[in-house]
């Protein structure tokens, strides 16, 4: 029979030290005070605790100070027990529905920015356009006591909306321009922006104009979109019928292999617009794979204008968004109701444009 192993004994192995080693460092980091830091640098431990909560309201130099001083001690705030006594953190909670989706990161990188700028940390979720998903991350998020809310839209489930109700937080939605918004929102008008493009279709010779939607029912501007779609169809006398009209899944691949299916009905279309540009995208592929040319065969028009929109071939013709200025006036919208000076509306709207390049 084998013998049994030996008995380990002697020094713990090599991982397991470094792991203590690291454990210690820690620990010790999170011994620092702020009068340390605040020693340090030559400051009161107010003006660490500006520097740390509204750096854009302490001078650079003084900023830069404290910002070394921080780096040479190691201290971590501890904003989970300043959160228990202020019953509010630094966190800012932005729940976008996808992160894959260029048409958001404009905003979400402003947003993240400014809100840096002013002592705020975004803590950044993704729905994949499900209120249920939204509902399980704000139930999950908010025991970090937010100091604000961002979501996309306005759909919530009566669960979030309770949960936004009890936070207290400021809560912003983009995106769109309900009438009725929770709190505030930022964003365009989607139904008046698919009712130009649709009309931008037509005056620019089109006739039998297609549509192609995001298949999800809680997604309030793909809802604005389609009515805003066929209410211009309904003013140019043109009749929608069913096969001028698909939802789908989003992504590229679902723009692609929806072409297949509008190019198989009879009569075809002349035109498809695009609820989104990845749809957009997707449908000059499939498209050009098919044998046929953009735009003289199947205009092509999308939503959102995003970064690739300009530079694909053909160039895509979309509905232009300001994303940047809505992440920029969410975040001041936030920082001013934080203080208590905001008084504007509760309704910001940034516009949208018609951008017309090679595909239509």
């Amino acid at each position: 029979m084998p013998k049994p192993p030996p008995e380990q004994t002697g020094s713990p192995s090599p991982k397991k030290a470094d792991a203590k080693s690291r454990a210690k460092k820690a620990d010790k980091s999170l011994d620092v005070r702020m009068a340390d830091v605040a020693k340090l640098a030559g400051v009161t431990t107010m003006t660490v605790s500006r520097v740390l909560r509204t750096p854009d309201k302490v001078s650079r130099k003084t900023r830069e100070r404290v910002e070394n001083a921080i780096r040479r001690t190691g201290f971590v705030p501890n904003y989970a027990a300043r959160s228990l006594v202020s019953r509010r953190s630094q966190i800012v909670v932005a729940l976008f529905p996808t992160v894959m989706n260029s048409v958001f990161s404009g905003t979400i990188e402003e947003l993240s920015r400014e809100l840096f700028a002013s002592g705020y940390y975004m803590l950044l979720g993704e729905t994949n356009f499900d209120v249920e998903v939204e509902e399980r991350l704000l139930s999950g998020f908010m025991g970090w006591r937010p100091a604000a809310v961002v979501l996309v839209g306005s759909a919530h489930t009566a669960t979030s909306r309770r949960l936004l109700e009890s936070s207290g937080a400021p809560v912003v939605e983009l995106w769109n321009v309900p009438e009725r918004p929770f709190d505030l929102s930022v964003g365009f008008n989607n139904r008046a922006a698919a009712y130009e493009m649709t009309h931008a279709l037509h005056r620019w010779g089109y006739r039998r104009i297609g549509f192609l939607n995001l298949h999800y029912p809680s997604n309030d501007r793909s809802i604005d979109r389609q009515e805003g779609y066929r209410a211009a169809m309904a003013e140019l006398g043109i009749d929608v019928t069913a096969d001028m009209e698909l939802t789908v899944p989003f992504g590229m691949e679902s723009g692609s292999n929806a072409v297949r299916r509008f190019l198989e009905a009879s009569p075809r279309i002349d035109a498809l617009f695009c609820a989104s540009d990845s749809l957009a995208v997707g449908a000059i592929m499939g498209t050009l794979r098919a044998g046929l040319r953009v735009p003289q065969d199947l205009a092509i028009a999308g939503f959102g204008n995003v970064e690739l929109a300009s530079t694909l071939v053909p160039s895509l013709t979309t509905v232009g968004v300001p994303r940047g200025e809505i992440g920029r006036e969410c975040a001041r919208l936030i920082r001013e109701r934080l203080v208590g000076t905001y008084d504007g509306p509760s309704v910001v709207d940034c516009g949208f444009s018609i951008v017309r390049r090679d595909s239509a």
